[in-house]
This record gives C-alpha cells, structure tokens and sequence, in this order.
C-alpha cells in the first residue's frame, strides 16, 4: 500500500493492477507501465506484475526484456499459459516456428482449452504448408500515385505471407511492419475459423500511436496507418479507396494480357459488337 494523491493513485497492490491492465487495454501504456513499476518496487516477486511488464514490453516491441519477463513467470510457474504463449508469439516473430510450436504445444499439454494458443498453432501450420512465393509474383504498384488522406500516415501493400509490395513513405522498417502485420492477421484469421465465422476481410490493428485499417482477399494486404481517434467508418472508407486504387495500379503494372493467337481467318469480318472482358 502506498499514499494516494488527491485520492487519485491506487493504494493498494491489487487496485494498482486492475488500473496497470485497465490502463494497457485502452493504449496508455506509459501510464500501464508506471503503475506496473511501482508495484515491482513494492513486491518484486509479484507475477502479476511481470506479465504485465512483458506484454507493454512486447507493445513496444522491446523483445528482449519482454523475453526476459515471459521467463522470470516461468521460472516461478513453470506451466504458465499466458507466459508461454507470450514466448511462442516473440519466437514467431522471429521466425523461429519450431520453437514456437514447441511452446504452444506445451501449454496446450496443460491447457487443453486455450484458443488463443489453438489458433496461433494453427498458424503456424498454415504458413509452414503455404509454399514458398514465387520470386516477383507481384509486380509493384506505382504507389505514389495513391492519394493517402489527409491523416495517413503510412500505406502498406503486402502479400498475406508477408512480403512487402509497397510502401508509402518509403521506410527501412516497411518489411518488418508487413510480416508482422500478416502474422497479426494469421492469427485473427484462425480464431475467426474456429468459431466458424468465416474469412477475415477487413480489420483495425491498433498500437500505441495508430490505427492501422487493413483489408484482404487472402491474397492481397493492404494497410493504412491512421490516428486513433479517427472515426471507423471513415477510416474504413479510406482505406475501401486505397484498396480499389492498388488493384486498378497492380493491374497497370503487370500490363495488359498477352493477345491469344487469332483463329479467325484474316479475310473473315470480324463482328464488332463482340467484347472479351
């Protein structure tokens, strides 16, 4: 227990907690991960707290003290499904999906019942049996010839396996953002099949700073990065006209269909009403 200010600041572990998770739930980790230091101050074995402290660490995308925390659970559970799955999710990321598998299957021996660990390891499966893309399958769109709106603040144009397309701006992280975008939406795909609700098509990723609309066909990504507070329906129609404008420049990229070889005789009239589209 510690003083409150102006009876604002929880005084109690528990209390701290429930705000610390309440907190990184609506996207104010700063704020989740003060309440999560002062309660490590106060009680340093508190496991909570350390799982807390590993997903605002996997939030920013710091991999390796969230390791570090997901391990330091372990080390004092050692079945802990949430901290395994956590670990499966940073090995994924890292490509390692042996090691993933590895862990999803260990906390499905305990947890039989654990549909986030379900679906990851349905993932997995799904993306080891995809083959391989083939080398320049996608030809790159002009992509500065699409408008973002005023908002925007970055359009990703990717393969469901992860490979980057486009970009918009041009950005050095750009693949990374792309593979991790797919696995997200891997994921959600998966769960979603589970409970037998069919495909994903459209989604809202959000992060710290962004929400990221995404749309696919299974196939095709395309995101756009957009601020939080931007109303879904607009957000949505945005990234709806992004979506018909990266079909229309892929198909101006890969160019016009190669011309059958006529089997109409050169001296026959050919009917002009006719049309192949």
């Amino acid at each position: 227990m510690w003083a409150s200010r102006g009876g604002r600041e929880p005084q109690t572990v528990p209390e701290a907690l429930r705000r610390a998770e309440q907190r990184r739930r609506e996207g104010r980790d700063a704020e989740a991960a003060a309440l999560v230091a002062r309660v490590l101050e106060l009680d340093p074995d508190n496991l909570h707290a350390h799982l807390l402290a590993a997903y605002l660490h996997v939030a920013r995308r710091a991999t390796a003290p969230a390791r570090q925390e997901f391990r330091w659970v372990l080390g004092h559970d050692a079945n802990h499904a949430r901290a395994l799955l956590g670990l499966a999710g940073i090995a994924l990321e890292e490509g390692d999906a042996h090691e993933c598998r590895d862990l999803l299957r260990r906390a499905l021996r305990f947890y039989p019942e654990f549909p986030e660990a379900t679906a990851l390891l349905e993932a997995v499966r799904t993306r080891e049996a995809a083959p391989p893309p083939a080398a320049n399958a996608t030809a790159a769109p002009r992509v500065d010839r699409l408008r973002l709106p005023g908002t925007g603040r970055a359009l990703i144009i990717g393969r469901a396996d992860g490979g980057l397309i486009a970009s918009q701006p041009v950005a050095d992280d750009a693949k990374d953002v792309s593979e991790a975008l797919a696995r997200t939406l891997q994921l959600a795909a998966a769960t979603l099949g589970r409970a037998g609700l069919g495909p994903l098509h459209r989604a809202i990723v959000e992060d710290d700073h962004d929400a990221v609309f995404t749309r696919t066909d299974g196939d095709l990504v395309v995101s756009l990065a957009l601020p939080r507070a931007t109303d879904p329906t607009q957000g949505l129609l945005d990234l709806n006209r992004l979506w018909s404008a990266t079909l229309h420049e892929l198909g101006l990229a890969a160019g016009p269909p190669a011309a059958a070889p006529s089997s109409t005789p050169a001296d026959t009239p050919v009917d002009r009403t006719r049309r192949v589209s």
